[in-house]
């Protein structure tokens, strides 16, 4: 796996959100946003004496993030505030809200942590960057130095809006296209560009308006590391941008990278629901219940039962576990979930089987944990959330306190649970990057179980 130095979740099946179909009544609360890790400290009360050993911001147990101060309202108060999606990558996050007075289609998205190439939608020196989308973000993914969403538009149309690090053409928009800006501060000339190693603001996948079919939409985006695939809502997954490790899975030989949407190679008669990758390989899973894998598998985190370096177009993963409901890519580790409530690991590092047994070529039981429904994993570590909603985390190098268990230096080798309250999370809110987490509840509105 390459390293995370820049030169730059499982999920249950999900259910594919439509904005058109929901509304949300008003309670006069706010949502709540519970976070740990890296830089979530600007958004909370004062760094307290206990943290002085951490890196600047940084919290190790999961704390409340004051949307009030996250979002610039110049007071800690955000009431009628709804959280429609959040995400984490490397080293940055976004979280994106609706007022209900400004109506379905008007989102507000504030990012924080680093932003060297404008992930976190466009450039900005407090602690947190605010751009208006136009249009309702029903879901987020985060790479290294690059963002992705889903973004359901006023004319009941769905775009795949992409923002930051272009150098790979993880974007999708073309390296040496002029720049189209979805949210733009000046007008650019067609015939006065340089190539787009990265954006200035979010910018529309225009490419997808040719692959699409049909009364097709985008349903769900994931970034890895300097990647990004998308997911259709007729089962096809189409990939960009850095394809070394066969991590685009367009072919079975071929490493090119592609700076525009390709449709991944082999799956064309299987449909598929639910997509996931952090780093540098993909699972899918398909209506059938059957798994893929594609990209790089040099710790064996393919399940195959041997490692490979390269997986350059999808292979069908063996899991005799039961029927899999949620699937998980990390770093160096797979995640599977199966029906029955049980999580299988697969590869080297966070797979949450004790001090004494860090890698494993096939599928084995992480122990600790039942009735779990829901599963993410990271580059070094996951998290479960179980029936109860309590959430369990483990993995390697607690640096910033990512692991959220109070400690900085330790390994967390098998599943421990998080001091959060269960009525602060839902299952559709939850984003894991590599030093950052954070949860989200709209519980204050509706039921979270009656969400559509």
């Amino acid at each position: 796996m390459r390293s995370l130095l820049s030169t730059t979740l499982c999920h249950r099946t999900p259910r594919l959100f439509d904005p058109f179909q929901r509304s949300v009544q008003a309670r006069a609360k706010s949502s709540i946003v519970t976070a740990w890790g890296a830089y979530v400290g600007q958004f909370t009360d004062p760094v307290d004496p206990a943290s002085d050993s951490l890196e600047k911001h940084a919290r190790t147990t999961p704390v409340q993030i004051s949307l009030g101060k996250l979002f610039q309202y110049g007071t800690d108060d955000a009431a009628d505030i709804a959280v429609d999606a959040i995400g984490a990558g490397v080293r940055h996050a976004l979280v994106s809200t609706r007022s209900l007075s400004e109506g379905v289609y008007a989102s507000h998205l504030a990012g924080f942590g680093l932003n060297r190439c404008q992930q976190l939608g466009q450039k900005g020196s407090h602690a947190s960057v605010i751009t208006r989308v136009p249009g309702r973000v029903t879901q987020i993914a985060c790479g290294r130095e690059h963002s992705a969403m889903i973004v359901a538009k006023k004319d009941r149309t769905k775009a795949v809006m992409v923002c930051g690090n272009n150098s790979y053409g993880q974007l999708g928009i073309g390296i040496n296209d002029p720049p189209r800006l979805a949210v733009s501060k000046g007008a650019i000339g067609a015939d006065q560009h340089e190539p787009q190693l990265q954006t200035s603001g979010l910018v529309e996948v225009t490419a997808m308006n040719d692959i699409l079919r049909s009364g097709e939409t985008p349903a769900k985006v994931q970034c890895g590391m300097d990647h990004t695939a998308i997911l259709t809502s007729s089962g096809r997954v189409f990939a960009m941008g850095w394809g070394s490790d066969g991590q685009l899975g367009v072919g079975p030989s071929s490493t090119f990278s592609h700076d525009r949407p390709v449709q991944v190679f082999g799956l064309d008669d299987v449909p598929i629901v639910d997509i996931d990758s952090s780093t540098d390989f993909t699972l899918a899973l398909s209506a059938d219940g059957r798994l893929f894998y594609w990209g790089n598998s040099e710790y064996g985190q393919c399940m195959t039962g041997e490692k490979v370096d390269q997986v350059l177009a999808p292979i069908e993963m063996p899991f005799n576990g039961g029927t899999i409901v949620g699937i998980a890519a990390g770093g160096c580790h797979a995640l599977v979930l199966s029906s029955d409530g049980r999580v299988h690991a697969c590869g080297y590092g966070a797979i949450g089987m004790g001090a004494g047994t860090i890698s494993s070529l096939s599928p084995a039981t992480v122990h600790g944990i039942s009735n779990v429904e829901y599963i993410a994993a990271s580059t070094d570590r996951c998290i479960a959330l179980d029936s109860q909603r309590h959430v369990y985390s483990w993995g390697f190098g607690n640096r910033a306190g990512r692991l959220g268990n109070g400690s900085i230096s330790e390994n967390i080798h098998t599943p421990v649970r998080l001091d959060i309250d269960p009525e602060l999370v839902q299952p559709d809110l939850i984003a894991l990057g590599n030093d950052i987490a954070l949860l989200a509840s709209n519980s204050g509105f509706c039921n979270p179980s009656k969400r559509k």
